[in-house]
């Protein structure tokens, strides 16, 4: 959902006298306007990659980097790999990371895409279950100022509508692009946050058909965040189930605060010490030494070096927050749900316990921000964006609507959760899929891979939920091969 406190480097905006301020932003200007020239008059050719450093291995696909316009000052930076396999007719993805406020060149270094950085930040190796082995596969960097995204006027505060726009904006200026994808089966997807970005831009582009016709298939979500307060409160079931609470707590959390009955409670309507009971829980969950994105990974490069990150996290569950005290949750009657959204809301972006350092490295590159054409005056790359986590503005607490109207369309969705994920925990997607409404075909059975239990799957009329044993936050990371398997069965429209 990929919790995230990274930095990224912005503008200053140091005082000078007004004859060298003068100067020197009118010089800014025309470089500002003579690379948004640039980027509104690029094509295809334009955008493709010549010569990728750090890659010691044949590429035999054509792949892109480039920007689109989505709205008057935004232009977000994509990074196209077309198929292995056959272009001209395999589907084409779009995918997405969450945060808000993480780049998707994530999920192209490290998860699915062709080459993968290796921990020297220097040099690419291969990814034998990439999956435009079997699709062709777009990355957008979004909302504007994430990654390589940026905003001409330096304003890139958004929200939830804002970005489902300009990101369905930027998709149709990359199909006049690419005019000849256009007939392709298309498929949106999306981790974590991604159960935001995801089902909000598939419904434009549902809504869009008539006057801008593409042809889409489907969407697939890896372990997305779809509901606030289910998110909460399977977490701390969660935590419990796997060892994490002792009795002592659950049974006192049980009788003062449940009712009895914990399975029924709502935990984020609890107040006073009950509230603190349960945020005590999420303290321990992010800023414990544990590893967010999976239970049973250990943290990198440490847990001691992390807990300080972890630490600013969870006031970064929300930016600004400090530590609730008892006596204050108690004055003020606050519930969890309000601690929660008045910090801001859990952040699916960077977990503290990743060292994404390779990445970082490699996209920093003086070289290879050549090779992907990126204009010499944008600032540094970060994997995710503290700027745009903090800043961004959550309207969606319940995807149900979207989703529900999403199957009504007929478009196919998958719904896949690690089921060792903390952040965006399985219980939470099994839940809210069973509240949709939708009837139901098929109940909980293993699937398989390489004849071993692989997870298990639901089937629903137009909906597949499934869970990828062992797998954590990022499923096409650490289990390759069965999301290699699974996705493609998916976007064949095999069983799974």
């Amino acid at each position: 959902l990929s919790l995230s406190l990274s930095t990224l480097s912005s503008f200053s905006r140091p005082s000078f006298s007004s004859v060298f301020d003068s100067t020197l932003i009118m010089r800014s200007l025309f470089l500002l306007g003579l690379c948004l020239a640039a980027v509104y008059c690029q094509s295809a050719e334009d955008d493709e990659i010549k010569n990728l450093p750090g890659v010691d291995f044949d590429i035999d696909f054509k792949h892109y980097s480039g920007f689109l316009q989505a709205s008057d000052n935004h232009y977000l930076h994509y990074w196209f790999v077309e198929s292995q396999n056959d272009p001209s007719n395999d589907p084409l993805i779009f995918w997405f990371n969450g945060g808000p406020g993480c780049s998707s060149l994530d999920g192209l270094l490290n998860e699915m895409g062709p080459y993968v950085a290796n921990e020297d930040g220097k040099t690419l190796r291969e990814n034998e279950y990439a999956w435009n082995k079997f699709a062709s596969v777009v990355y957008l960097e979004a909302p504007a100022g994430v990654g390589y995204s940026y905003a001409a006027d330096g304003n890139i505060t958004t929200n939830d509508d804002q970005t489902s726009a300009q990101n369905y904006e930027a998709i149709k200026q990359w199909f006049l692009r690419f005019p000849q994808f256009r007939r392709n089966p298309l498929f949106i997807m999306g981790e974590s946050y991604g159960g935001v970005y995801v089902p909000t831009l598939t419904a434009r582009i549902v809504d869009g058909l008539k006057t801008f016709k593409l042809n889409l298939k489907g969407m697939a979500l890896g372990n997305g965040y779809v509901n606030e307060k289910l998110n909460i409160d399977t977490s701390v079931r969660y935590a419990y189930g796997h060892g994490l609470i002792d009795e002592k707590t659950w049974n006192t959390l049980e009788r003062d605060c449940c009712k009895g009955c914990i399975d029924s409670c709502d935990l984020t309507a609890v107040t006073g010490h009950c509230a603190t009971m349960v945020e005590e829980i999420f303290q321990f969950l992010w800023a414990g030494g544990l590893n967010p994105y999976d239970l049973y990974r250990d943290c990198e490069p440490n847990p001691d070096m992390n807990s300080n990150k972890m630490n600013i996290m969870l006031r970064g569950v929300a930016p600004g927050m400090e530590r609730m005290h008892v006596d204050r949750m108690q004055k003020n009657n606050k519930t969890v749900l309000d601690w929660v959204r008045s910090t801001g809301g859990l952040r699916m972006g960077d977990a503290p316990c990743m060292n994404d350092s390779d990445v970082i490295v490699y996209m920093n590159d003086r070289a290879v921000r050549k090779a992907l054409h990126i204009p010499f005056n944008l600032p540094a790359w970060d994997i995710c964006s503290d700027k745009v986590t903090t800043t961004y503005q959550k309207q969606y607490t319940d995807m149900a609507p979207t989703i529900k109207k999403i199957v009504k369309a007929h478009v196919r969705v998958l719904m896949f959760y690690g089921d060792v994920d903390m952040a965006c925990n399985f219980m939470m997607g099994q839940q809210f899929v069973d509240q949709l409404g939708i009837r139901r075909t098929l109940g909980k059975t293993p699937w398989k891979y390489d004849r071993q239990i692989a997870g298990f799957k639901t089937l629903f009329e137009g909906l597949t939920f499934m869970t990828v044993r062992g797998a954590g936050h990022m499923a096409p990371q650490w289990k390759a091969p069965q999301m290699f398997y699974a996705i493609q069965q998916f976007l064949l429209n095999h069983p799974i």
